[in-house]
């Protein structure tokens, strides 16, 4: 028998052992390949340096990365389960050198033959993503096609993981000598100490993580908060102190704190002396001790899997609403004074219309553009022009004194709080011959966004006397009810107008801004929920790697104390206690990770995501739920037949 086939049949002998880890493999590779399949189809690289290549290659990278995590903690795990077996190989007379070897033999064939089923079930799945993404792209086909590249590329990249997992695992065992090997997960339980320094300051890396993601939400409070608020914003790389404060805290939340709140219930007597709780709990004290780095992972991994699909659910709900924001009116034409054909371009589209049977309200206004001394840009909309386009779209009309101005915002996320433009208490026009008092904010955007810069209203008096015009703006915009069957007349107003003339004149619709908006916000969701999924995959397969290291250490402490009198009903209790705590805390803290994070996203948003912050914990939490009767089940049924009844 040659070492290669050795090796060969030491995998076949631990199939049990290796399958969780091999068929994780197989999944991440086939996800991965399927994405390089998306991301080299001749379509979507045909256009290069687009938004859709960008996300796609960025995901491919994610997926890597969490690929050598992934694969060098399942290797770490089962190589301990099998320890115990390398020393008594040892003791039978293999050198070291033989040992590493084997293990960097084992791993190879392992990871060869997770590249080629993952790719070959990839292949098929790979089929099922490009209809779904032909759908989210709205192409009329993306049709499928030999992926040579997407092979290749999955097969050097996995292969180079594995090899260079292959080529570090041996040295794990390097620093053992044959009594730790044979000793295998069983470890003298030393005293378990904790520092309330470092567990304080887990307390307090948490607490400041969270109130610089609440900070925008604590603004305007009282004027101390404010300080700290306004000096939050200044401060550079504010999302990185942010990350790290709670990355930091939560590795501190396992290795002290939770040591601490145990010890805490230890000193609780009449509590800690109650039936079964000393033996879960001072357990419980060395497995979280054990599993500390373990622990840290899944809940740091839960939480970007919890925000990333919470954040691209929001979006993708948010798509209509966002474009009514956007564009208050389902299309608008904006003309220079100069442009000589603004009557007939109106007109084009006004028949374009009617002849699709379009109902619409056309709504004109006048704007004035003028410019200070200091290069101070300022649009002006006379009174009646702004009432018309207000009752357009719901909002009060306004009657302003000749003294008066009200201000419009630009944009849809704007705060009046911050915004230097929009705070100013009185405003000079034609170069100070005209000084007005701020009297309010108007609640929302008139044109679409961005249209024009400082836009105030004033007094139509007022507007007749302005002399200093630098450019005069005749814009018309249409209400038209049925906005979401427009894309036809759009596409068609393009072939008869264009894009637009600079310094001419320059139109968009509603639908072309809502259709990129859906298409974006769609394709973040089919990224998102991917990414989540296999993130989500990861912190479940290391808990259970874990759990099933630990099993024959279980097992001798179960046996030993079931002879001294403990019936399977409490020992199943003490078990269900423990995996309950190692499986729920992880989600518990993740889930208030994510809870902040979310609020960070809604001062990008302007919207609550609450909503679909409950949805997707509470599926995760079922997911959860499921894991756990499941892990719990097979974990009791095993240990249950060394019970001594």
């Amino acid at each position: 028998m040659t070492f290669f086939q050795f090796a060969l049949n030491n995998v076949k002998r631990n199939t049990r052992v290796y399958l969780a880890y091999f068929l994780s493999s197989v999944f991440t590779i086939m996800v991965f390949f399927s994405f390089a399949v998306n991301l080299f189809h001749p379509v979507i690289a045909s256009r290069n340096g687009g938004a859709i290549e960008l996300i796609m290659g960025q995901t491919e990278v994610a997926i890597l990365v969490f690929s050598f995590l992934f694969v060098f903690i399942s290797v770490n795990a089962f190589l301990k389960v099998r320890s115990k077996e390398f020393g008594i190989l040892m003791v039978l007379g293999m050198s070291k050198k033989q040992l590493r070897r084997l293990v960097f033999l084992e791993n190879m064939i392992i990871g060869c033959l997770a590249i080629i089923v993952g790719i070959t079930i990839g292949l098929v799945f790979s089929k099922f993503l490009l209809m779904l993404l032909s759908s989210i792209l709205s192409y009329e086909s993306l049709s499928f096609y030999f992926p040579y590249e997407a092979i290749l590329l999955t097969t050097v990249f996995f292969a180079l993981i594995f090899l260079g997992i292959s080529a570090l695992t041996p040295l794990i065992i390097r620093t053992s000598n044959i009594i730790t090997l044979l000793k295998g997960t069983k470890r003298p339980n030393r005293e378990i100490k904790f520092s309330i320094i470092q567990s304080i300051a887990a307390v307090l890396l948490l607490g400041i993580g969270y109130f610089m993601a609440l900070s925008q939400q604590l603004y305007d409070i009282n004027p101390f908060l404010d300080r700290i608020v306004l000096f939050i914003e200044k401060i550079q790389y504010a999302e990185v102190i942010l990350t790290t404060s709670v990355v930091i805290g939560t590795y501190l939340f396992f290795s002290q704190l939770s040591i601490f709140v145990l010890h805490w219930l230890k000193r609780n007597r009449s509590f800690y002396m109650n039936r079964t709780n000393m033996l879960w709990i001072s357990d419980l004290i060395y497995r979280i001790r054990d599993n500390t780095r373990m622990l840290f992972l899944v809940t740091i991994l839960s939480a970007i899997a919890f925000t990333a699909i919470t954040g691209v659910y929001a979006l993708s709900s948010l798509v209509k609403d966002e474009s009514l924001k956007d564009n208050p009116f389902a299309l608008t034409y904006t003309s220079y004074s100069s442009n000589d054909n603004e009557q007939q371009q109106i007109k084009t589209i006004d028949e374009m219309l009617e002849s699709y049977g379009l109902k619409y309200k056309k709504y004109k206004s006048e704007v004035i553009k003028q410019v200070s001394n200091d290069n101070h840009t300022v649009h002006i909309i006379k009174q009646s022009d702004y009432n018309n386009r207000a009752s357009a779209i719901g909002l009060e009309q306004v009657d302003l004194d000749k003294d008066q101005a009200l201000l419009v915002p630009v944009y849809v996320r704007f705060d009046p709080k911050r915004d230097k433009t929009l705070s100013q208490k009185n405003i000079a026009l034609d170069n100070g011959a005209i000084n007005l008092e701020v009297v309010g904010i108007a609640p929302k955007v008139i044109f679409y966004s961005g249209l024009f810069r400082n836009l105030v209203v004033v007094n139509d008096e007022i507007y007749n006397k302005i002399t200093n015009i630098q450019e005069k703006y005749h814009s018309y915009s249409y209400d038209i009810p049925d906005w979401l069957n427009t894309l036809e007349v759009t596409e068609k107003l393009r072939e008869k107008l264009g894009v637009g003339e600079h310094g001419k004149y320059f139109w968009s619709t509603r639908i072309e801004g809502y259709n990129l908006e859906n298409q974006n916000k769609k394709l973040f969701l089919y990224v998102g929920f991917f990414l989540g999924a296999i993130f989500f995959l990861g912190a479940s397969s290391f808990l259970y790697f874990r759990l099933y290291t630990d099993l024959n250490q279980e097992k001798s402490k179960y046996i030993g104390v079931s002879k001294l009198g403990l019936s399977f009903k409490e020992m199943k209790k003490v078990a269900s206690i423990q995996i309950a705590v190692l499986l729920f805390v992880p989600y518990i803290l993740a889930s208030i990770h994510t809870y902040f994070a979310i609020n960070v996203l809604q001062t990008v948003l302007y919207s609550s995501v609450l909503n679909q912050f409950l949805v997707v914990m509470g599926v995760f939490l079922i997911l959860n739920i499921i894991y756990y009767i499941s892990v719990r089940s097979r974990y009791v049924n095993y240990l249950k037949r060394f019970i001594v009844q």
